[in-house]
């Protein structure tokens, strides 16, 4: 708790007394069998956040409740989606809420009022040190200038910006098995081999969160050398043909135009035969 002033005596300042801290422990309720177990809560593509329990052993009036505040809310809140196994609440759904990165969220899992009693578990996270992003698109692969193979990707979807992202590559080794061969924060990543199948994943980097988890992995990326000779003899046998084709027309034409003269001259010897005064060289 702290004090508040503002108006004429502070001249309409802001003026905060500092903190005052009492601990006031509340009665445990429940038996410790009742608490939930196994709590787990993943801030899936830094969007929606969601929490999962396994419930303790309950009685058959009991039933767990979930409560949540932020330091940006006014007052404490009621899960409102809860996922649900025989009846029994082990999640939460908070796909409409709005949460803060780097504040803390306060949560309580106790039991439903009215119902026997539940003792209460509480749990204190930041929503970039739970967080799992989306699985990194459009992985695809280059010739490079040098030569080598470059491998590309895009930045999954989400809140999370880039430069907060870190990815794993890996490639399989002779023995067809997966082998991490860099851990990199560009969305690049280059090999001097052409035998290659490449998957990547990603998380957000220390920079950005103290702990988080690793996206699925993304669909693997084989190269395959591009096929270059059959279409370049595809093109010479086409040049072949038309190479042909053309000489045979002109030479289709040429010889036309010799059996033409060879007819008319005939016809012109024939003329003549018929009639001796006609010269046929006229």
């Amino acid at each position: 708790m702290r004090t508040y002033l503002k108006g004429p005596c502070t001249e309409e300042k802001e003026v905060w007394s500092e903190w005052v801290e009492m601990n006031y422990p509340a009665p445990l309720q429940g038996t410790p069998e009742s608490k939930v177990k196994d709590f787990k809560c993943i801030n899936e593509k830094y969007e929606t956040l969601k929490c999962e329990w396994k419930a303790g052993e309950l009685g058959s009036r009991s039933n767990y409740e979930l409560q949540f505040w932020q330091a940006e809310m006014s007052q404490k809140k009621t899960c409102t989606n809860y996922i649900t196994l025989n009846e029994i609440n082990i999640g939460c759904d908070f796909r409409r809420e709005k949460f803060e990165f780097f504040s803390d969220l306060f949560i309580c899992v106790s039991g439903t009022p009215g119902t026997d009693p539940i003792q209460p578990s509480y749990f204190i996270f930041q929503l970039q040190n739970i967080g799992k992003p989306g699985i990194p698109e459009n992985l695809t692969m280059t010739r490079g200038t040098s030569d080598d193979i470059v491998v590309e990707w895009t930045k999954p979807m989400g809140r999370l910006p880039a430069h907060c992202m870190e990815y794993e590559i890996q490639s399989k080794n002779r023995m067809n098995t997966w082998q991490t061969v860099a851990m990199r924060e560009e969305n690049k990543y280059s090999f001097n081999t052409s035998k290659l199948c490449v998957r990547v994943r990603g998380r957000a980097s220390m920079y950005c969160a103290n702990d988080g988890y690793w996206s699925e992995w993304s669909t693997e990326v084989c190269w395959s050398e591009p096929s270059f000779r059959l279409p370049w003899l595809y093109c010479v046998v086409a040049v072949i043909m038309a190479g042909l084709c053309v000489a045979v027309c002109m030479y289709t034409v040429k010889k036309k135009r010799q059996w033409s003269k060879k007819l008319q001259y005939k016809a012109k010897e024939l003329v003549y035969d018929i009639d001796p005064g006609h010269n046929p060289k006229c």
